[in-house]
């Protein structure tokens, strides 16, 4: 079952032995109506006021992180900036791809081998922070930006081609996220490329199986230094436990091929 922003609230708020009173008089309002009315889900609050309530509810880092995730509230640049900070060493040292998301799925960091693979150029993994590409939209990328064949599942005798795939795991993830702004504004631009539009509407969550939410198996197959080459990797995926609106992505070879590509 999903604990709504509302339930969140209420449960932190008695776990904390607060009353409404305690919480409304602590934001500055004259009485719990407005509080009581979020707790409810008959109002979903702006960021600044959220903020007033994570402060009357003297919130840890890590609860915090997750009552923003359950409100779906998106990671500020300053808090990308922040997150950045603290996983960037880890990234960067990892010795196969790894790359940083937050929750909706934007595209905020990664190492250079995950640039070489997937042929992104150093340019652009040094404002992914600022671009904030969606995962989604790489599957429909044209060929001369992103030339590669991609398929991923639970193992290699059960992946799906990149589009059908991402489709797919896209509205298994975010099935409560719908009616979020954020996920409107990025169906309103991917629906301008025909490709997506006609798969969005095909694609449904049951094409897509796969037992482990952290975990898939992805097989890339491209042209690097004009060989032709396919690449097999296990994926973990970890969120950040300061802020769980964020996750790591760390690529691990899946045969000797592979590993001996990155020496």
């Amino acid at each position: 079952m999903n604990i709504t922003l509302g339930g969140l609230i209420k449960t932190y708020r008695i776990n904390k032995r607060l009353s409404q009173f305690d919480v409304s008089t602590s934001i500055g309002w004259k009485d719990t109506s407005r509080l009581s009315k979020i707790e409810q889900g008959r109002v979903k609050p702006r960021r600044p006021v959220v903020e007033k309530i994570i402060e009357a509810l003297n919130l840890s880092p890590e609860e915090r992180g997750e009552f923003l995730l359950t409100g779906g509230y998106l990671p500020s640049d300053e808090e990308i900036k922040k997150i950045i900070k603290v996983v960037s060493r880890k990234i960067n040292n990892w010795p196969y791809p790894a790359y940083l998301i937050d929750f909706s799925w934007r595209f905020l960091f990664c190492n250079k081998h995950n640039g070489r693979v997937f042929h992104i150029p150093e340019k652009v993994r040094e404002k992914l922070s600022e671009i904030k590409p969606n995962l989604l939209e790489y599957p429909f990328l044209p060929k001369e930006i992103f030339p590669l064949a991609v398929y991923k599942g639970e193992n290699e005798s059960n992946i799906k081609p990149f589009p059908i795939a991402q489709i797919a795991q896209f509205k298994i993830e975010q099935i409560m996220r719908t009616n979020e702004k954020w996920y409107r504004d990025l169906l309103r631009k991917m629906m301008a490329n025909n490709a997506f539009k006609k798969l969005w509407a095909e694609v449904t969550p049951e094409l897509y199986h796969k037992d482990l939410l952290d975990y898939e198996y992805k097989m890339v197959i491209g042209n690097w230094k004009s060989k032709k080459t396919t690449l097999k990797f296990h994926l973990l995926t970890s969120r950040i436990i300061g802020d769980v609106r964020f996750q790591i992505v760390l690529y691990f070879p899946a045969d000797l091929p592979t590993r001996r590509f990155f020496k």
